[in-house]
């Protein structure tokens, strides 16, 4: 196991970054409240000019690597479309993916394709439809309810799963790496007291173990995709592992930069409270933190766990 990133993956995360900059980065969230369309139009534009339908994260471990990175660098700038669903569709099949739990079914920016494919935590798919408008709510504008359309689920789809919630780790690592750089830059450009906050030892304090988390996160990242990519179905363990390791990363980091930006940080002036805002659905759907606790102790005891570390003889990985 190699976990350096390969130099494709590294490659088209560069131009993915360098494309939504030009469309305006995290900008193009802020733009999206006033003009919905932008994300049907000039951001699915710029997506489809990557070639993310030609990307298969299903094929190897280069190509997942790609769809890590590229759904990392989205969510740097919490690009307001269902990138993650998008790039687990195909050119032989456009139809997004999401993830799924216990009704009522919503999914963020829902609205923008008549059908989905779902895919539950215990590996069942269905098929569903936008059942309703978008929210609208301002830490939700457009999460959209959909409904079931076949009813049959079925199963079988532990690789599917696994992806999905290895995807949707890289795009919430993204969001932190994001968050951090806004409150590193803050501390060292606000002044108070006659010197910058970067100068104070609290701050130097938090933003470290903050970096450390992130890096760490990152590292789980990148085990688990090469998991994924040489053992999908059995992989489920780690896949959940590391989606419950980017919400309990992400959250605090997030708070941490708000804090450190004082009352500014709930001023949509600021970069990071357009972040914080719309970051808000990929945190808590479809489970919170809590929930996503039990069902990986649930696969736990189901199936052990494999980690980036030798375990002792006789143990499976499994909490006693």
């Amino acid at each position: 196991m190699d976990l350096a990133l390969p130099e494709v993956a590294a490659q088209f995360a560069h131009a993915a970054d360098r494309a939504l900059a030009a469309l305006g980065g995290l900008e193009v969230a802020r733009r999206a409240e006033a003009d919905p369309a932008i994300r049907a139009g000039a951001l699915k534009d710029t997506l489809d000019a990557l070639g993310v339908l030609d990307l298969d994260p299903r094929a190897d471990l280069d190509s997942a690597a790609m769809a890590a990175e590229l759904v990392r660098v989205c969510g740097r700038c919490v690009v307001p479309f269902p990138i993650v669903g998008y790039v687990m569709a195909t050119a032989g099949d456009p139809t997004p993916w999401a993830l799924a739990s216990a009704p009522p079914l919503r999914v963020d920016h829902g609205d923008l394709f008549d059908r989905w494919h779902i895919c539950d935590f215990d590996a069942r798919r269905t098929e569903a439809t936008p059942s309703g408008r978008p929210l609208a709510s301002r830490l939700a504008p457009f999460t959209t309810p959909l409904a079931q359309t076949r009813t049959e689920a079925s199963e079988g789809h532990g690789s599917e799963v696994a992806l999905l919630c290895t995807l949707w780790a890289s795009y919430m690592l993204g969001v932190a790496e994001r968050a951090l750089e806004l409150a590193i830059a803050h501390v060292k450009g606000r002044v108070q007291f006659g010197r910058p906050l970067s100068e104070l030892q609290s701050v130097r304090f938090e933003i470290a173990d903050a970096t450390v988390a992130v890096d760490g996160l990152r590292e789980v990242i990148r085990f688990t995709l090469w998991r994924v990519a040489t053992d999908g179905a059995a992989a489920k363990s780690d896949a959940f592992a590391a989606r419950l390791a980017a919400q309990d990363v992400a959250q605090p980091v997030l708070r941490l930069a708000q804090q450190l930006h004082g009352a500014a940080g709930l001023c949509d002036e600021y970069a990071i409270s357009v972040l914080v805002r719309h970051f808000q659905p990929a945190l808590r759907l479809p489970v919170d933190s809590d929930a996503m606790s039990d069902i990986l102790f649930g696969a736990l005891q189901e199936g052990g766990f494999s980690t980036l570390f030798p375990l002792r003889a006789g143990d499976t990985g499994v909490p006693g």
